[in-house]
C-alpha cells in the first residue's frame, strides 16, 4: 500500500527566471506569483548562476537569447556544475525543431514558444513540478514496503539505505509508485516523465524501468513487483501470497 505522509509546513515552490526582456519578465512573474509560487528574476546568465549560487530553487525558466550569452548555455552550466534535478522550461521565441531538439538534448525538460500564454504557461510549470515530485503545500514522503521517497530535498532510501538516482529514474519512480496497480504505457510515461510525445524511441522507457527496479529492489520478495504487460506498458502491483 502506498502512503503519501505530509511534513508540517507550507514550502512554496520557488522558480529563478532568466529574461532580459523586462515587460515579459513582469508578465511572467505577476503570473507565477498570483498562482502562489515565489519568483527569483535575472536578466543575464551571469546574474542567473551567481542567484543560483545563492538561492536554492525548484524550477528554472530561460529565454534563448541573452545580453552575455544563451540559455542553453545557462542549462549546460546547470546540468555540469549545480544541480542535475532541476527541472528547466525554455521560454522563446525560437521555434524551429532544431532548436526544440537541441534544448531538449542540453538537459531542457520542456520548451514554451512565445508570446506564452498564461494558462498553457501554468499549467507547463505544474506539470513539470509533478514530474519532479515538487509539492506545491505541504511536503510529502512517499512510501512502497521498503522504499521511502522524500520529495522535499529528493532523497531515496531503500531499507533505510541513500539510493543515488538520476533525475529521470527519480522522476519515473515517483509516477510509477503513485500510480500503483495502473496499466501505465510507454507513450504515457514518455509524456509524464520525460514531457515529450511518443515519437520518441519507447526503448528508453524500458531502459529507465529496469533499472529503477534494479536501484529500488522492487521484487516479489519486498511484496510488490513491477510487470511488464506486453505491448502495452507497465503495472506496479502488490504481490499476493
Amino acid at each position: 500500500m502506498i502512503d503519501i505522509s505530509s511534513t508540517p509546513g507550507r514550502r512554496d515552490l520557488k522558480i529563478g527566471l532568466l529574461e532580459d526582456d523586462i515587460a515579459q519578465a513582469q508578465l511572467l512573474t505577476q503570473w507565477l506569483t498570483d498562482d502562489g509560487y515565489d519568483v527569483f528574476h535575472a536578466e543575464s546568465v551571469s546574474n542567473f548562476i551567481q542567484l543560483m549560487q545563492k538561492q536554492p530553487l525548484d524550477i528554472a525558466i530561460l529565454d534563448w537569447q541573452l545580453p552575455d550569452s544563451t540559455g542553453l548555455d545557462a542549462l549546460r552550466w546547470i546540468r555540469e556544475n549545480h544541480n542535475d534535478s532541476l527541472p528547466v522550461i525554455f521560454s522563446t521565441q525560437r521555434d524551429s525543431e532544431e532548436d526544440v531538439v537541441e534544448a531538449l538534448k542540453a538537459g531542457a525538460d520542456d520548451y514554451v514558444i512565445k508570446p506564452p500564454r498564461q494558462a498553457e504557461m501554468l499549467a507547463r510549470v505544474a506539470a513539470i513540478g509533478r514530474r519532479a515530485g515538487l509539492s506545491r503545500g505541504d511536503d510529502q514522503l512517499i512510501r512502497l514496503a521498503h522504499v521511502t521517497i522524500d520529495t522535499s530535498n529528493k532523497n531515496v532510501l531503500v531499507n533505510g539505505e541513500e539510493v543515488k538516482m538520476t533525475r529521470k529514474d527519480y522522476q519515473l519512480a515517483i509516477c510509477v509508485i503513485r500510480n500503483q496497480g495502473k496499466l501505465l504505457s510507454r507513450e504515457f510515461l514518455l509524456k509524464e516523465v520525460w514531457g515529450v510525445d511518443a515519437e520518441l524511441n519507447t526503448r528508453t522507457v524500458d531502459m529507465h524501468i529496469s533499472r529503477m527496479r534494479r536501484n529500488l529492489k522492487i521484487e516479489p520478495t519486498c511484496g510488490y513487483c513491477i510487470k511488464t504487460v506486453y505491448q502495452h506498458g507497465y503495472r506496479l502491483e502488490k504481490v499476493e501470497d
